[in-house]
């Protein structure tokens, strides 16, 4: 689940029409306020949050996003006029920044969004993959499945991470929870 805090409407309608027609689940908080209930409702793996938003402001969200322990990812639109704030929201956690958009005429490339989300969580998908890996007895040759099917977990489930810094994942009703197990040693 991707979820998408920014106050121009415009941009919020075409970035979550984008990434839904590229197979992810979206989620829009109804207003500002409301980012940190639907973060403990929704768990989404990504925050594309625009450091534009106001009342309470793109840093504020984000530093309360950190104080009630969300560990997702954090992808920061931001553009020059708010570069004074950059150097405080690394230091909050944000993993990426890109640029936003610049008043009213500005542009946002979308599909510089889905990178970001993707680069954010490549190690993500690249610790899933070795364990996929590894459960199947380190046997070689299933490299790119591995990866594939880690990327749907990935992308598809909604991933907690509780305050023990372990991975739980939440199944989606109707799915089969996929049990991981180590090889026996022989």
């Amino acid at each position: 689940m991707i979820m998408v805090v920014t106050f121009q409407e415009d941009f919020r309608s075409h970035i979550c029409a984008f990434l839904s027609e590229k197979g992810y689940k979206v989620c829009v908080p109804p207003h500002r306020q409301d980012v940190i209930p639907l973060m403990k409702e929704k768990s989404p793996v990504v925050v594309v949050l625009d450091m534009y938003v106001a009342e309470p402001n793109g840093l504020e969200v984000l530093r309360e996003l950190r104080a009630q322990n969300y560990r997702g990812k954090v992808i920061a639109l931001a553009g020059i006029s708010v570069s004074s704030l950059l150097s405080q929201a690394y230091q909050f956690g944000v993993d990426q920044v890109i640029g936003g958009f610049q008043g009213n005429g500005g542009t946002l490339n979308v599909d510089q969004v889905e990178l970001a989300i993707r680069g954010a969580l490549h190690s993500d998908i690249a610790k899933r993959a070795f364990e996929l890996y590894e459960a199947r007895g380190r046997k070689h040759g299933k490299d790119q499945e591995d990866w594939l099917e880690a990327e749907r977990e990935v992308f598809t489930r909604n991933m907690h991470l509780p305050s023990s810094g372990t991975i739980s994942t939440k199944i989606q009703p109707g799915e089969t929870p996929k049990r991981v197990t180590k090889p026996k040693k022989s």
